[in-house]
């Protein structure tokens, strides 16, 4: 039997069907009564782990030279790339500052800052908009060039980036061409932690031998430039520091299509690795399962999940529980035992408050 293509792949992936049934969300999948506790136990596992998190491309492109990540091809054996960062805008060949929030222009020298820098005066003579762009441009790239450390630096993450859009294991991507910056994004963004590919190999397998489909996958690794620029757009993107696709650990499964017996299928395989403390998922509103994976195959230390509660509340103040509120009627179904922190923590709110930001 000759291989399957892509694009047949793909097919099978939006392929219209259903089943009989309804969808049967099992609690692991579902908010903690507490909903700060998704984002701090991940942040927290992060934080244990001392996860590098990649600001922009170039650091992106230090983590995979390292080896910290590995490559996820658009099409495996048991899963497909489904969307994975056709949404990011991001210029490779601008340095991420986070501090500010700003991008900075990478060049290749000196030479070529200073030709950029000649131009932007001319710019700043102009009146109105023009003018008062240039000249903030010109400001923001002073601040970094007119450091000699500081610029090596950029010179050198130009480098890195432009050495690895020459050659990316076989293929050259041109960044003065959009398409090609666009397929390069792509591809940097199709990397995760060696730990979470085994996860989500497993979980494709099972799905694929049971239906016959691909899983689709439709988020790897994020930088946090793409991460905080998700949260303008995204109801589902988190604004923490350190948030889970930025470590590298966590993937997105989408169930846009699947039937109700599929989704029934993932969520109790997923369910399966939570109650072994090996993972923490949830199913999002946005038609996509979440799935962090525990580098060590162990929570965290319970005492550092508290301390980042005020950090996932500060940045999502809905999140935190209301104490004047009664507390709503919980679900029958309990945790297995061996999900002690639930237990202590209270279990997971209904299915209609499983929207968490990630």
């Amino acid at each position: 039997m000759p291989p399957e293509t892509w694009a047949a792949a793909l097919e099978k992936v939006e392929e219209v069907r259903g089943s009989a049934g309804k969808i049967d969300v099992p609690p692991e999948l579902q908010h903690y009564e507490d909903r700060r506790r998704f984002l701090a136990l991940q942040m927290a596992d992060s934080k244990e782990e001392n996860f590098d998190l990649p600001h922009d491309a170039g650091e992106l492109v230090e983590m995979v030279q390292r080896g910290e990540l590995v490559e996820m091809p658009a099409l495996g054996e048991d899963y497909i790339l489904y969307d994975v960062g056709t949404a990011s805008r991001e210029d490779p060949l601008a340095h991420y500052d986070a501090a500010t929030n700003k991008d900075v222009k990478l060049f290749p020298d000196f030479e070529a800052y200073s030709a950029y820098d000649a131009q932007l005066a001319e710019d700043e003579k102009r009146p109105g908009k023009t003018g008062a762009k240039a000249r903030a441009e010109r400001e923001l790239l002073a601040s970094f060039y007119s450091d000699p450390d500081r610029r090596e630096l950029l010179f050198k993450e130009y480098k890195a980036i432009t050495d690895m859009a020459y050659d990316f294991r076989g293929l050259s991507y041109d960044l003065n061409d959009p398409a090609d910056r666009t397929r390069f994004q792509v591809r940097l963004l199709s990397f995760i932690r060696p730990e979470a590919r085994v996860t989500l190999l497993k979980l494709a397998h099972d799905y694929h031998e049971q239906f016959g489909r691909r899983l689709p996958i439709t988020s790897l690794v994020r930088t946090q430039r793409y991460q905080r620029r998700m949260v303008r757009n995204s109801p589902n993107a988190t604004g923490v520091e350190m948030a889970p696709h930025t470590t590298g650990m966590a993937f997105d499964i989408s169930y846009k299509f699947m039937a109700s017996d599929e989704q029934n299928f993932v969520m109790q395989d997923v369910a399966k690795l939570e109650d072994e403390g090996k993972v923490e998922s949830l199913r999002e509103r946005n038609n996509s399962f979440h799935v962090y994976t525990y580098a060590d195959g162990h929570r965290p230390d319970e005492s550092l999940v508290t301390g980042y509660l005020p950090d996932v509340e500060a940045a999502h103040p809905n999140a935190a529980p209301h104490k004047a509120a009664k507390v709503k009627a919980a679900s029958p179904r309990r945790k297995p035992s061996a999900a002690l922190h639930r237990r202590t923590s209270g279990r997971r709110a209904p299915r209609s408050l499983a929207s968490r930001p990630h």
